[in-house]
């Protein structure tokens, strides 16, 4: 299968972008995030590439790894320096990331770390009324109005894209697969 590079238009084969294991190991990464948080996070990781190359593999991985880690901390501090910290979920760093993607062209690129994204996702946490806007349209409250097979449909793809991937073997999707069916009858 081949598929067209959103960004320079080029098309390549799907399975030339996780040949190698930095390339697996990025995109496992992306396995358990929110398809939202994850589509804002690729886009994040743009402002980190350098204007006449592209962003090593390695790189990224660390970003990813670092912004998790934040991200799954559950609160946000300003920066470094300071102790006052304001609960955050990951639908405040998704509405961060959407902020500074908005606004690119007045950011001094290519980022070298973390510190730009913590202070906006803090603003936010620290306006009552901005936080209550983001939380309203949270994409896990729209997951829970899911019904069960559109869940199911969306685990059963998960797993086969793992699959095409070389996450899971094809005899584990498949039972991975098998499992989830039996649970549902």
């Amino acid at each position: 299968m081949r598929v067209q590079c959103p960004c320079c238009g080029e098309q390549f084969p799907l399975e030339a972008g996780f040949l190698d294991d930095e390339g697996k190991r990025l995109a496992a990464q992306f396995a358990d995030i929110e398809p939202r948080l994850g589509r804002a996070i690729l886009g994040y990781l743009r402002l980190f590439s350098p204007a006449k190359r592209g962003l090593r593999t390695t790189r990224a991985i660390k970003l990813v790894e670092e912004l998790m880690t934040a991200i799954n901390a559950g609160t946000v501090t300003r920066d470094a320096r300071t102790a006052e910290a304001k609960p955050a979920s990951p639908a405040m760093w998704t509405a961060g990331i959407d902020q500074m993607l908005a606004q690119r062209e007045r950011l001094s690129l290519p980022l070298d770390n973390h510190h730009y994204l913590r202070a906006v996702v803090f603003g936010i946490a620290n306006d009552p009324a901005l936080a209550a806007k983001v939380h309203q349209s949270d994409p896990k409250k729209v997951r829970s109005r899911m019904t069960a097979q559109q869940l199911h449909q969306e685990q059963i793809g998960r797993i086969n894209s793992d699959v095409l991937l070389g996450i899971l073997s094809k005899e584990d999707g498949e039972g991975r697969i098998a499992a989830l069916l039996g649970a549902e009858a």
